[in-house]
């Protein structure tokens, strides 16, 4: 079994450097497991207690417990390939022995971090069907190493296929059609992504990490702040207009940054490439990705916008692949930023059959939504606010400014809330400020589940959900006569299809 100089039926360890990796991977689990103790042992000490000698033992110790965990894990640590099938041998304590044959493999991806970049070399992960997480998991390899790996597996895969497969397997595999390069973001593209993020998230980023830092300098927060800030107390009561103009600026500013320098980071010289297999995905600077996208794999897809990416004509597409609720749910969906309709449509027709396609009739959900947003958006807020009048006299009923912004709320979010349907496929419509469309296959839907709240129950109403292998789809607020008959459509569509789900 010998392909590119690499004979992978010998059982090999990893390069020397998957020490150095292990050792920092196994540090990190450490601090997260016990960052509780370690928090107390430095306020001990900073109250004045006598902990520096066992703050020291406990740091000696975890630093000897990861150097031996690491040097044990790489010496025990050996993967092959034997019997058309990858075969990897681990643990310390306990020795496990996973074996996957090759057509069960769905992907082999890539990553790099700082550290992977700087000795050349990858972490690998390999996707089986039907696994509830990667079941292998390689820290590093050298990058010609991982490459001739997986053009060997895939290769071996694929002639498994010819020789015994479906049909179906057998037309995907036997398309030759080249992946075209779909999407690449170049430098002026990641700062229009930069600017159209969400600055609010940022901003409350920031002020959670500000506030944690000054909590652990001190103990008491509003004095420290008082402290700092009375010098300038007679200009900011003097200035009140100028000071308040001036922290929302910064503070928008700084925001911004943030959101620029980490879109720069997570999708620096973002790649997508096109065939009619499924997606290749590489993006990241000190973080670089490599990911494969299998058509199959695709439970959902999505794009989204925001006021300032429509001025860039600009849209955020999510491609969400099945896993399990032992994943984290986010990993499991790829977000490709930056994108724009026709780089958009061609993802829907590579995924989805072309001719469910077209424009299909919008069915949207009851008006009552607007009164339930407006009464609790509006009126519940404001009479909270002007139950404050006692406190803050007049300014209490510039609560009342919520009430009209709720009304704004609730009409906009009716108008943009709707669905539609075909024999093939299900899309839902939504968003207030923003839109956001999201489409999946109907025989991909694993469980349907219509709920009636108090309120909907009373008006005859109910909310239906759609769960699938990557998440759930929603339509909320339309009548029970309806949703009842899509829970039966759905379900006659599901039990007729004989189709895969993936």
């Amino acid at each position: 079994m010998e392909q590119n100089n690499h004979d992978f039926s010998i059982p090999q360890r990893q390069p020397s450097v998957a020490i150095g990796i292990i050792l920092i991977k196994f540090f990190r689990m450490t601090i997260k497991a016990m960052w509780p103790i370690l928090v107390s042992l430095v306020i001990g000490r900073r109250a004045g207690s006598t902990f520096d000698d066992i703050i020291l033992y406990v740091v000696i110790g975890f630093a000897v417990y990861n150097l031996l965990g690491s040097i044990l894990t790489y010496f025990r640590f050996y993967y092959y390939i034997k019997d058309n099938a990858i075969v990897l041998d681990k643990g310390v304590l306990k020795k496990t022995r996973t074996n996957i044959p090759f057509e069960r493999i769905q992907t082999i991806n890539f990553s790099q971090n700082l550290l992977h970049q700087l000795f050349n070399v990858v972490s690998v992960e390999i996707d089986s069907a039907g696994a509830n997480k990667s079941e292998i998991s390689i820290d590093a390899l050298r990058k010609d190493e991982a490459i001739a790996l997986r053009d060997y597996i895939m290769a071996e895969k694929k002639q498994l296929i010819e020789e015994s497969g479906t049909e179906e397997e057998k037309s995907i595999i036997a398309d030759k059609s080249p992946s075209d390069l779909l999407l690449h973001l170049k430098p002026k593209d990641l700062i229009k992504v930069g600017v159209s993020q969400n600055h609010l998230r940022s901003m409350g980023i920031i002020f959670a990490f500000v506030f944690t830092t000054i909590n652990e300098i001190t103990d008491n927060i509003s004095d420290f702040i008082a402290d700092q800030l009375g010098q300038y107390e007679s200009y900011v009561v003097n200035n009140t207009l100028f000071a308040f103009v001036a922290s929302v600026v910064l503070v928008t500013v700084i925001s911004f940054l943030f959101s620029l320098v980490n879109s720069i980071l997570k999708y620096y010289d973002l790649k997508l490439w096109l065939s009619n297999n499924g997606l290749k995905l590489v993006r990241g600077l000190f973080n670089r990705e490599e990911v494969t996208i299998n058509k199959n794999k695709v439970q959902m897809v999505s794009w989204s916008t925001n006021p300032i990416r429509k001025i860039f004509k600009m849209y955020t597409l999510q491609i969400a692949q099945a896993s399990s609720t032992e994943v984290n749910a986010q990993k499991s969906k790829i977000n490709v930023p930056g994108s724009y309709k026709h780089q958009i449509s061609k993802v829907i027709n590579m995924v989805f059959p072309s001719e469910y396609l077209g424009a299909e009739a919008k069915h949207f959900i009851s008006p009552l939504i607007k009164l339930r947003i407006i009464f609790f958006y509006g009126l519940i807020p404001s009479a909270l606010g002007l139950s404050t009048w006692f406190l803050i006299e007049e300014a209490a009923f510039y609560f009342l400014l919520i009430l009209p912004l709720s009304f704004f709320l609730g009409r906009a979010y009716y108008k943009k809330r709707s669905y539609e349907i075909n024999e093939e496929l299900i899309r839902s419509n939504s968003g207030i400020v923003g839109t956001e469309n999201m489409l999946t296959q109907i025989h991909k839907v694993q469980a349907v589940r219509v709920n009636q709240s108090w309120y909907q129950r009373r008006k005859q109403l109910a909310t239906i959900k759609l769960y699938t292998a990557a998440g759930e789809l929603s339509i909320p607020f339309i009548s029970l006569s309806e949703a009842l008959q899509l829970e039966s459509f759905i379900l006659y569509r599901i039990q007729t299809d004989k189709r895969e789900w993936m």
